[in-house]
């Protein structure tokens, strides 16, 4: 047992500055959650059992469900006028386990030899973002798009470790898909320095933006 103090959960500023604000109940709840999850990803490694968007999928493991699906690449992400920027820093993923990682998610065949060439190549790398729902009702959903590809995660109360291609200067997108519950959805994410509370989520029509530094 060490003496390391839990690391603490700071909200991000807004455009504007101010800081995004959470209640104390939401604090205190929250901080657990994401450390014990944190063991939990450093254990196993992370990972989120995927769904190949096609006809044809694997049967889904007997004690796990899938949580996200990938989608065909757009040229570029669609980033709102209005989006909420934030700098963000996620591990990299070392290039000799770039193809397992990617063996967890649900790119298919032809878009995993694609990344994984851009990869080996340098000009694409490969971080993993842990994330998780710290409000609203369970359920919801996100799109994260990253490199061009667009993944749908259903969000969980634990940690889901994702894995996102980024080209050098890498921005990465997240967009609600289900209408945010009264009171909105909060999201947080594990960084390289700590966990992070990401602002609320109270309609369709807004965006996080994280241009991610890689560490």
């Amino acid at each position: 047992m060490n003496d390391t103090p839990e690391p603490q959960l700071k909200p991000l500023l807004d455009g504007s500055g101010n800081s995004v604000r959470q209640s104390d109940n939401e604090r205190m709840s929250l901080t657990p959650k994401l450390v014990m999850a944190t063991a939990v990803m450093a254990a196993c490694l992370g990972g989120v059992i995927w769904n190949k968007s096609s006809s044809t999928s694997a049967p889904p493991s007997s004690s796990l469900t899938s949580a996200m699906q990938a989608e065909q690449p757009n040229a570029e992400p669609q980033i709102r006028p209005d989006a909420m920027h934030f700098d963000t820093q996620f591990a990299l993923v070392p290039t000799d386990k770039a193809a397992s990682a990617l063996a967890s998610t649900g790119f298919d065949e032809q878009q995993r030899a694609q990344i994984l060439a851009a990869v080996k190549n340098r000009r694409m790398r490969l971080v993993r973002m842990p994330i998780a729902q710290v409000s609203g009702a369970i359920g919801q959903s996100v799109a994260i798009t990253s490199g061009g590809l667009r993944q749908n995660l259903v969000l969980k109360p634990d940690l889901q470790s994702v894995v996102l291609p980024i080209y050098l200067a890498g921005e990465v997108t997240i967009d609600p898909l289900t209408p945010p519950p009264t009171g909105g959805l909060g999201t947080g994410i594990l960084t390289t320095l700590g966990p992070q509370i990401l602002p609320l989520f109270t309609s369709l029509n807004q965006q996080i933006v994280l241009d991610v530094i890689v560490q």
